[in-house]
């Protein structure tokens, strides 16, 4: 017998003994399959561990915000784009402004929040100092709103135009009703403390209504109560 009829009659004899059931998850050396040896659709996401199963329900791709329930922008200066959410540019950023609406925990309490991060970059012409930065609000029942601006943390504020920052607003100062930035900051500990009870109507990234000339910004993701939102087209 030729080496290509033993081959041909070895794989047929393996092929029979799968269909049969008789090679088993046992029989199979760990770190032997790889993915290209899987069937397209040969696995259900129920096959996975059940902490795979956490990491991918955790992350949801957002490629058009029509699509999207949660996600609404503010205005037409607030559009999605193949790299993430694009904000203006704004002509006068002292004037010009449009924000990203996250609904998704509308109803909780602001108690419920346990973590806010956002991912985004911001330009204009010349240098705003930090005021054009892109900041996050949570607003709330009552005509009611939290503010987390980065150019107010202390001690180091990371404000600079141009490079992606990474802001992890729960980690962070805020104010409560006082957008200006007329009084000072205080830990987020201490808003829950103080406002923790109140009802959540609404989260908004927001750029504009501060300084620049064309400023504008772009949003790549957002970390709401550990689910990552992941922007573009």
């Amino acid at each position: 017998m030729t080496a290509g009829a033993v081959a041909l009659v070895l794989a047929s004899t393996a092929g029979a003994a799968v269909a049969a059931g008789m090679i088993t998850s046992s029989d199979i050396k760990d770190d032997t399959i790889r993915s290209v040896d899987v069937h397209d659709g040969g696995l259900r996401i129920q096959d996975l561990t059940p902490w795979i199963q956490g990491q991918i329900n955790r992350v949801s791709h957002v490629g058009r915000l029509a699509d999207h329930s949660d996600f609404t922008a503010t205005n037409d200066t607030v559009s999605m784009t193949p790299d993430g959410v694009s904000f203006g540019p704004y002509a006068d950023g002292g004037v010009g402004h449009g924000s990203l609406e996250f609904d998704g925990v509308n109803g909780m309490t602001l108690s419920d929040v346990k973590n806010l991060v956002y991912y985004i970059r911001y330009t204009s012409t010349g240098d705003t100092g930090g005021v054009g930065v892109p900041y996050l609000r949570v607003f709330l029942a009552g005509d009611h709103d939290a503010i987390f601006s980065p150019n107010t943390q202390s001690p180091d504020p990371d404000i600079a135009e141009g490079p992606f920052h990474e802001w992890v607003a729960t980690s962070g100062s805020w104010r409560y009703d006082d957008d200006a930035g007329n009084g000072p900051d205080e830990s987020f500990a201490d808003l829950i403390a103080g406002h923790g009870s109140e009802t959540i109507t609404g989260i908004f990234v927001s750029t504009g209504f501060s300084s620049g000339q064309n400023l504008q910004a772009l949003l790549r993701w957002m970390q709401i109560n550990g689910t990552t939102y992941t922007f573009g087209r």
